[in-house]
């Protein structure tokens, strides 16, 4: 694991799903965050996270070094690792470099390996350096993650030769049903990496053009931003105007805060574009957290986002601010059409991703039973 909240979230939710399902799930975190150059050293340490343990490794800020520690640091956990009883499977979150000395170790000590493949590699074609490196780091997990890959979506079996594979989209915490659905004001949430190649642009656009024209059902939105990202300063150049739809920039939140954030939103925004280059490689797991809070999905109209909640989200069929104005509008002006569609999507949520289907799912895939044994 790297410096990603959204990727912390998902990894300790699978690992308390399986948790529960009797499987002794550890989480090696990388402990990294982005280079400052003051040399700051962070050592190792263990804690908690909702009751899964996790070995967070030591961190330097020193070029160079900061990329070597973090290929030595695993080696030791693992070695400790190979003493716990029974079956071990190593799960590897994407195709990192710095995985490969605990992905040998880990063969070596006979864990089973497998590949959590959550982005597909856009930068394979050619021969750039970054482009070789990609090739080659594809060839040597397919090589040596024997256990077969989770995949974000279903396309990115086609991505890897490794076989089995099995799609995942994330563990939902159900709640309940919000009592007071859409009020006078209501929240739209988006969230997460605010860029342009997961909609941030077009969202900008489609504020401007509403303030242009000023439609009456527009006093009745309020757009909350988090996250980070290259688009996070326009929406805040934004926020400095009272003009409908406000706009609240928070940035990158704490737990609590984005809880917070979470409980009045109504409508959570998914805006990666249809013909974006990850359009087809990846599946936003916000969606599944969204609905499974009783918070309408608007969502571009890609990956497997239709597969998982069908009928039970608002769809943006295509990469147009005004397009996008119009779902705003319809949403507002509609609301118990859009709470029943809402629900629809809870439910949905649920069925696919409930804690206990995916950790039995998880269990299964991680822990094969050999052919003809009993489970």
């Amino acid at each position: 694991m790297t410096d990603s909240p959204a990727a912390s979230r998902k990894i300790f939710k699978l690992s308390g799903a399986l948790r529960k399902t009797g499987v002794r799930a550890t989480v090696i975190s990388m402990g990294r965050g982005k280079q400052n150059g003051s040399r700051a050293y962070f050592p190792g340490k263990i804690a908690r996270v909702d009751g899964v343990p996790v070995i967070y490794l030591p961190f330097i800020h020193f070029p160079v070094l900061s990329e070597l520690l973090s290929l030595l640091a695993f080696l030791p956990v693992i070695w400790r690792l190979r003493r716990k009883p029974g079956k071990k499977t190593a799960l590897f979150y994407n195709r990192l470099s710095a995985y490969l000395p605990a992905l040998w170790l880990s063969r070596l000590l006979n864990f089973n390996t497998a590949l959590d493949l959550e982005d597909g590699a856009t930068t394979v074609q050619g021969m750039s350096l970054q482009a070789l490196k990609a090739r080659l780091l594809q060839r040597v997990f397919d090589a040596c993650c024997t256990g077969g890959a989770l995949l974000a979506c279903d396309a990115l079996a086609d991505t890897t030769s490794l076989r089995p594979v099995q799609s995942c989209y994330g563990t939902a915490d159900i709640a309940l049903p919000k009592e007071e659905w859409m009020t006078a004001s209501s929240t739209f949430l988006f969230g997460g990496t605010v860029s342009a190649d997961t909609g941030g642009l077009m969202l900008i656009s489609a504020i401007k053009k509403i303030r242009a024209t000023a439609p009456p059902w527009a006093s009745r939105m309020c757009i909350e931003v988090t996250g980070k990202g290259d688009c996070l300063e326009l929406l805040k150049e934004l926020s400095h105007d009272e003009t409908a739809p406000t706009v609240t920039v928070h940035g990158r939140t704490t737990d609590m805060q984005y809880r917070q954030i979470l409980e009045r939103a109504r409508v959570g925004l998914a805006l990666k574009p249809n013909e974006g280059a990850l359009a087809n490689t990846t599946f936003p797991s916000k969606v599944i957290e969204f609905a499974s809070n009783d918070i309408l999905v608007l969502s571009t109209d890609i990956s497997d986002v239709r597969k998982v909640l069908g009928d039970g989200a608002v769809y943006l069929e295509r990469d147009d601010a005004d397009l996008l104005i119009e779902k705003f509008r319809w949403i507002v002006e509609n609301g118990p059409a859009a709470r029943s569609i809402s629900l629809v999507g809870m439910k949905a949520a649920e069925a696919v991703c409930s804690e206990e289907n995916v950790g039995r799912m998880l269990n299964a895939f991680l822990f094969p039973q050999p052919p003809g044994s009993i489970a």
